[in-house]
């Protein structure tokens, strides 16, 4: 009977020993594993395209796509065929409004109403330029909040044939994050919270040849007459 129970109380201190042995193992593979996903500072946390609309009242919209996510994946991946806006598992939404600040010289500078940004995962991807609602289908899996800021546009000499350096204008801005969901994508589960847990600040150069949007954002909303394209990146 000794010997019994004193087997028994072996074996209950060897499967609690190998018990808290694997809460350790697995909290400690867990700390890794966010670790290794928590982009770092000096690095790009991503890359994107967008578009820009807007209306004669300065209210506009943005829409656009990523080409690349630092720890989720490149564009061999985030796309589900060849690349394009139609084909993006990744894209993005945001409002802004722009307030027109006296001219510097050639430089129109505006100041960028504070506002939200978000980015959706969508398994089925199919963004359509002419169709916003397509760019904020699927899972919403980040929603960013942005203060002021100042867009830089160089003033055109000659439209028709512009100089280099006013053939583009300038904008960056942070996005502080606010929220984010876990989803799963290739068969791995992602957190952008655990990518960029304090947020992104975007780095974007934009065109300054205009082409003509009229469309309607939703029924019964002003219509934007114009847009511009733009690509950018962001650092954590």
């Amino acid at each position: 009977m000794r010997l019994r129970t004193t087997l028994c109380k072996h074996g209950w201190t060897l499967a609690l020993a190998a018990l808290l042995g694997g809460l350790c193992s697995s909290a400690e593979a867990q700390q890794r594993i966010l670790a290794a996903k928590q982009v770092p500072a000096a690095e790009i946390a991503c890359r994107f395209v967008g578009r820009a609309f807007t209306n004669n009242a300065g209210v506009g919209e943005i829409l656009g796509y990523f080409t690349s996510i630092n720890g989720v994946g490149d564009s061999d991946t985030v796309f589900n065929d060849p690349p394009s806006e139609a084909t993006a598992f990744f894209t993005f939404r945001a409002l802004f409004s722009l307030q027109a600040l006296p001219l510097n010289g050639d430089v129109q500078p505006y100041i960028v109403s504070s506002g939200t940004f978000d980015i959706y995962y969508n398994p089925s991807p199919n963004g359509d330029w002419s169709d916003p609602e397509s760019f904020s289908a699927g899972q919403l899996v980040a929603h960013f909040m942005r203060p002021e800021s100042l867009f830089i546009r160089v003033l055109q000499s000659d439209p028709a044939n512009p100089g280099v350096f006013e053939s583009i204008s300038v904008h960056d801005v942070t996005e502080i994050l606010a929220s984010s969901q876990s989803f799963t994508f290739k068969g791995h589960r992602y957190d952008l919270g655990n990518l960029v847990p304090s947020g992104i600040t975007l780095y974007e150069t934009i065109s300054n040849t205009l082409f003509r949007a009229s469309r309607t954002r939703t029924p019964g909303s002003d219509h934007f007459h114009t847009g511009c394209l733009w690509p950018g990146m962001a650092f954590p």
